[in-house]
């Protein structure tokens, strides 16, 4: 894989143009459109900031990429997630689709992630994966871990795709750890065996919400016996967090 700096150059010059092109035909499907006026008509249910944290639902959330930097044209090639109703991650609605990417993907994120070239030719497009993502978490509260890398992410690639800003209400898990457990790794693995949470394969979109979503659960617990009440509460919370300490890298 070329150094960042290369990648930079060769994305500016080379690849952006290439991507604008082959995206064009998509943004004049009736798909495209309907995305586009979803979007630019979204609003989270107000209901939801001040609802009891044990009461609202949660929409716990993971991203496969083809990198970690999408304004170089990294792109989202799975979305995994699993609702829980309050503090019951119950695994009972799970949402797993493959994205077919524009640009080639690296033989690497093929091994980490364990899809193949095939899969991702038959996965859908973006507009349509991120449509049915949309309407799977529709009045939740979305969780990933960290919200931060997901949720850049999300927003770089919807700005590719000329759509509309994306602004639900979201908890970032490894924020809520950090609040709560201060003197433990805040990365994904490592809470997993301090709260002796069985590991599945990782880097699979699903079986990493999956397990986020069980962790999520003991963390929201954990959250509600400090006093916290609703998602505003804890937002606020967390906010201060966010200031004082630096959010770990992606894992």
């Amino acid at each position: 894989m070329l150094p960042i700096d290369l990648q930079i150059i060769k994305y500016l010059f080379f690849e952006k143009p290439i991507y604008a092109y082959k995206i064009k035909p998509y943004l004049k499907m009736e798909g495209y459109h309907r995305l586009y006026e979803i979007l630019e008509n979204y609003q989270s249910a107000r209901g939801l900031l001040h609802q009891p944290l044990e009461e609202a639902t949660y929409t716990i959330f993971d991203l496969e990429t083809t990198g970690f930097l999408p304004e170089i044209g990294h792109e989202i090639i799975s979305i995994g997630a699993i609702q829980m109703e309050g503090l019951q991650a119950c695994n009972i609605k799970k949402f797993h689709q493959i994205i077919r990417p524009i640009r080639p993907v690296h033989r690497h994120t093929l091994e980490l992630t364990g899809l193949t070239r095939s899969q991702l030719q038959k996965g859908c497009s973006f507009i349509e994966g991120f449509e049915r993502f949309l309407f799977f978490s529709q009045d939740s509260i979305l969780v990933a871990h960290p919200a931060k890398f997901d949720m850049r992410f999300l927003q770089a690639m919807l700005k590719r795709w000329k759509l509309p800003q994306y602004d639900p209400p979201v908890i970032d898990s490894q924020l809520l750890a950090q609040w709560l457990l201060p003197d433990i790794r805040h990365q994904l693995d490592p809470l997993l065996r301090y709260f002796d949470i069985e590991q599945m394969e990782r880097h699979h979109a699903l079986n990493d919400a999956i397990m986020t979503a069980e962790l999520f659960e003991q963390l929201l617990r954990g959250a509600v016996e400090t006093g916290i009440s609703d998602y505003h509460s804890l937002k606020e919370n967390l906010s201060k967090v966010s200031k004082s300490k630096k959010t770990l890298p992606y894992c």
